[in-house]
């Protein structure tokens, strides 16, 4: 059966689309706009439950025929924009992204992209935004609610349970929404169906008859509009930073329901919502949600850097242009069609969803199908993997012994003469150091571990809260500073923005992490003054060089040169990026360093960003060749090139201090 055609709710999902794409395109603009797929939930928890809920009650409820119906009205225009993202993103994109949308494509045809993206760093982590398949997850959580909803349904429907079925399924709403508030700081709440399927049950309570329709105008008016209201501070106020969606959900979930509410009776819905071009982006919503991220992102991929704002615009009508082309020769014809036998029309319908199945596994299975490339193009994009410390694997990776780590020194001499402590970014200075070092015969050890900052009594937890092993590393590494008599320099290198937590975030490799001491968050300044307090009460004679933030460009070099030999493009291109971003995100890591080493003696810092960022510009790549191997860590051959006249200066500053 078919519900009562309201126009209000069409309006309500242009709101939502509307929402949604703003904050994708212009996301300054509408910092919440993401919520706008929480107001889907609701629409579609209506909806749904009430088409279920009067069949079931009428008799007339088939399970092949409601799946037949989901099916006709979801797969076609699915199916068609995965795989045309699919076909784009092996044109544009170089093997390590192409990978990652292959395994999105495959986890597409089975619904369970929001399941892909628990693994990930988070909805809103640049790394998980760099995939054009991201915004399907919203769609796995529907699915999987249509799968599991109907039954219960049907259990609630059955005689003894009919008349308690809408307190039942507010149950169930209250019990859904305590786990997401639990859960609030993991993925599994953004993107798990538990945690998400209070939103859709905030209009299942409705359609259930919880609470009757408005009896009057005033009370139905007032309604809309108080529900309105809440939608847009929700819109406006909450951003990626906001703790969502557990209770910062319930503004939004309950003025949709709201707004939903106030047009069930015989008041049609608020005016604004029933206009005819509001109507009109409504009907085209779902595939203008499925067109608009791909094209964003892809775009964003060949451009290598930010998108202008007439550019976003462009891609945004683009988006509206296939949407209503989607709607029209793809949505609109097969939702019509035979019910006999729904069945196997139903296996039939879903029978194609095996080609993305097949695509995203051969695109994952390859690593992003390398041969593809031209050989040109291969050999930039392997510069990722070629142009790094030489060491890496056995010294940082695999954290080997003392021989491994240990360079430029004879066998048969005990200690060091420098030692390079950090993360990641430490292990990729340390060809630069290695270099400097030996040219004075003095030797370098290198103790780097992934994520644990050079610092002293703090522990560092991922966005899982999952703990690092950093404490007692950093132990171990101020025993061997107090033993090693021999140790003249202390080089601490870090990627210090990671470690304040703090926006802003656009990096394709910044995962989120907080450092703790003492059970509180801790402030990098103070964090690093005590790490120097403790190295100098051990070896007051020991010099220490800071090593600051090497710029966090929006591109990596070696991709962008890559894909520029694939597609014919410009190189030049690749080779520098706008200042802002990378020096709003160093900047006050740089001044957290600066307040640390004030007035302390044998302690230096040099600031790389002043090298390397010029004229409103962030360098990239120098006489034509890459500095970096990503987008954040210096290459092999720029720590060659970089880190020795850096140590030059700090040594400078260490042994002449003040001049």
């Amino acid at each position: 059966m078919d519900l009562e055609y309201r126009r209000d709710i069409d309006g309500l999902r242009a709101v939502a689309v509307a929402a949604i794409v703003i904050h994708h395109a212009f996301p300054s603009l509408l910092p919440g706009g993401f919520v706008g797929v929480d107001v889907f939930f609701v629409i579609s928890g209506y909806l749904i439950t009430r088409l279920i809920a009067e069949a079931r009650d009428g008799g007339s409820f088939s399970w092949g025929g409601f799946y037949l119906r989901r099916a006709r009205r979801i797969v076609p225009a699915y199916l068609l924009a995965v795989l045309v993202t699919a076909a784009l993103a092996a044109w544009i994109e170089m093997p390590r992204l192409l990978a990652m949308t292959g395994a999105a494509t495959a986890a597409s045809g089975l619904f369970l992209t929001n399941i892909l993206f628990t693994q990930t760093a988070g909805y809103f982590a640049p790394g998980a935004q760099q995939n054009p398949l991201l915004h399907l997850w919203s769609l796995g959580v529907e699915e999987q609610f249509y799968l599991v909803w109907p039954a219960l349904i049907a259990l609630l429907s059955l005689k003894p349970l009919r008349g308690l079925r809408a307190s039942l399924a507010l149950l169930l709403l209250v019990g859904s929404l305590v786990l997401a508030q639990a859960m609030v700081a993991s993925n599994w709440a953004f993107f798990g169906l538990p945690m998400r399927a209070w939103e859709f049950l905030a209009g299942g309570v409705l359609a259930l008859g919880l609470v009757k329709p408005p009896q009057d105008r005033t009370t139905a008016k007032l309604a809309g509009i108080l529900g309105g209201l809440a939608i847009a501070g929700s819109l406006i106020w909450l951003n990626e930073a906001s703790p969502f969606p557990g209770l910062s959900a319930i503004p939004v979930c309950l003025g949709t329901a709201l707004l939903v509410w106030s047009g069930s009776g015989a008041y049609p819905g608020l005016a604004p919502l029933r206009l005819a071009p509001v109507v009109g982006l409504g009907k085209v919503s779902y595939s203008l949600y499925l067109w608009h991220w791909p094209l964003l992102v892809l775009a964003a991929d060949v451009a290598q850097q930010p998108l202008t704002m007439l550019q976003r615009l462009g891609l945004v009508g683009l988006a509206l242009v296939l949407a209503i082309l989607s709607w029209r020769f793809v949505e609109q014809p097969f939702r019509q069609g035979r019910t006999d036998r729904p069945w196997r029309r139903l296996g039939l319908m879903l029978l194609p969803l095996l080609a993305p199945i097949a695509v995203g596994a051969l695109l994952f299975f390859t690593q992003g199908l390398p041969g593809r490339l031209s050989p040109d193009a291969k050999a930039l994009a392997d510069l990722e993997e070629t142009d790094v410390n030489p060491a890496r694997k056995a010294c940082f990776e695999k954290r080997g012994g003392d021989d491994v780590c240990r360079f430029g020194a004879k066998s048969n001499v005990e200690g060091d003469d420098v030692l390079v402590w950090g993360d990641s970014h430490a292990d990729a200075v340390t060809p630069g150091v290695m270099n400097w070092a030996v040219a004075r015969g003095w030797s370098v050890r290198e103790v780097a571990r992934g994520g644990c900052p050079p610092l002293v009594g703090v522990s560092v937890r991922t966005m899982y809260r999952f703990k690092l092993e950093c404490e007692a590393a950093a132990d171990q590494v101020l025993d061997r500073i107090t033993a090693d008599k021999r140790l003249k320099l202390l080089v601490l290198s870090a990627r210090w923005p990671l470690y304040r937590d703090a926006p802003p975030f656009y990096d394709v490799n910044s995962p989120r992490v907080t450092m703790e001491a003492d059970g509180k968050r801790a402030r990098l300044s103070g964090a690093l003054g005590r790490t120097l307090r403790a190295i100098a009460q051990r070896r007051p004679d020991l010099r220490v060089l800071i090593v600051g933030p090497v710029p966090e460009l929006t591109l990596g070099a070696p991709e962008c040169l890559g894909q520029s030999a694939q597609l014919g493009l410009d190189r030049a291109r690749c080779a520098s990026v706008d200042a802002e971003l990378p020096l709003s995100r160093a900047g006050p890591a740089e001044d957290a360093i600066r307040a640390a080493i004030q007035d302390r003696r044998g302690v230096t810092a040099v600031f790389p960003s002043q090298t390397l960022c010029v004229h409103g510009r962030c360098l990239s790549m120098m006489d034509g060749e890459p500095i970096y191997f990503d987008d954040d860590h210096l290459s092999a051959s720029g720590a060659r090139r970089l880190v020795p006249a850096w140590l030059d200066a700090g040594w400078q500053a260490l042994e002449h201090p003040g001049s």
